[in-house]
């Protein structure tokens, strides 16, 4: 039974990482590889009873089963939870007032299994969990989305440039552009949606960049979202960490050290002054030449030899 049990959650995890099986299929795989976990710890247990209080053999089959079922209860009780510790993790932004669209791209909204799973744990767990104050137990994790750095960025470069960065970051990191809206101007405002998979179940997520002009330069805001309620080893606030440092790395070898700045929530409608680039002149500069007309008419008792700046 144990071998069953480990059978069936390896044969789940293949088949989810090369993208056979669909989240929902791969969740009700590993449960059922957790119920056959269970069943063979339960009669390891009997057959231990059994064995110290009548004799005889079987203790190397019962050890062996408990080896096996351990080790495939050890998936669906990861991902059970992460599903319990992690809610609301699946969508986050760093503007969730007014969050970067994300246009939906073949999104797996078949998931009757895992919908009602999130829709259970909603209802009755998660109010558990904050109630009883679980995230201390673990570590004082704080939610993602109440993450300090988890906050618009201000760069001091057009909205046109770190369009082209923000492009070049995503090829960096191997996620496929689906949608884009290509900057007209150098401080039009542009966005980008790419599609990534996670590094162990290979779970879909789709990343939004939004980039708008801003006093400073340009605005900067990412959004990503799961397509499925499980977990993986990469958060959503991950994906949005890894944008940045792409950004930052890119940027950093093509212009060199240029200011980037997180924005507060509390920031965002605050007037900035703009920042004098070039030092005041004393005079005022004049033109090198003067623009004129071949079949200009010159004006009467003005000689064409006479300089306009003569005098």
């Amino acid at each position: 039974m144990g071998s069953i049990a480990l059978a069936i959650a390896v044969t789940a995890f293949l088949a989810k990482r090369v993208g056979l099986v669909e989240a929902d299929v791969f969740a009700l795989s590993l449960a059922s590889a957790g119920a056959f976990a269970l069943i063979a710890l339960l009669l390891a247990l009997i057959a231990f009873h059994r064995i110290w209080t009548l004799g005889g053999p079987g203790i190397p089959a019962a050890l062996t089963g408990t080896f096996f079922a351990l080790i495939a209860l050890f998936p669906p009780a990861l991902v059970a939870g992460m599903l319990i510790a992690s809610p609301g993790a699946n969508d986050i932004t760093t503007d969730k007032f007014d969050p970067p669209e994300v246009k939906p791209q073949t999104v797996a909204t078949e998931q009757p299994f895992l919908t009602w799973t999130t829709s259970v744990l909603e209802e009755k767990v998660w109010p558990v969990v904050s109630e009883r104050s679980l995230s201390g137990l673990l570590g004082n994790i704080e939610p993602d989305q109440r993450a300090s750095d988890i906050v618009p960025r201000r760069y001091r470069i057009a909205p046109g440039r770190l369009h082209v960065a923000g492009a070049k970051a995503l090829e960096n990191l191997n996620w496929t552009v689906v949608d884009e809206l290509p900057p007209d101007l150098l401080d039009a405002a542009t966005r980008l949606q790419a599609e990534g998979a996670t590094p162990v179940l290979g779970l879909k997520f789709d990343v939004a960049l939004r980039i708008r002009p801003d006093r400073v330069g340009a605005l900067l805001d990412v959004r990503s979202r799961s397509r499925t309620p499980l977990r993986d080893v990469s958060t959503n606030a991950g994906q949005i960490r890894t944008v940045f440092a792409e950004i930052d790395r890119v940027l950093l070898e093509t212009y060199g050290d240029i200011g980037r700045l997180s924005v507060e929530e509390s920031d965002l409608e605050e007037t900035l002054e703009p920042e004098l680039i070039e030092t005041p002149q004393s005079v005022v500069p004049l033109p090198g030449f003067k623009p004129y007309f071949e079949d200009e008419v010159e004006p009467e008792g003005v000689s064409p030899d006479v300089s306009d700046l003569a005098g």
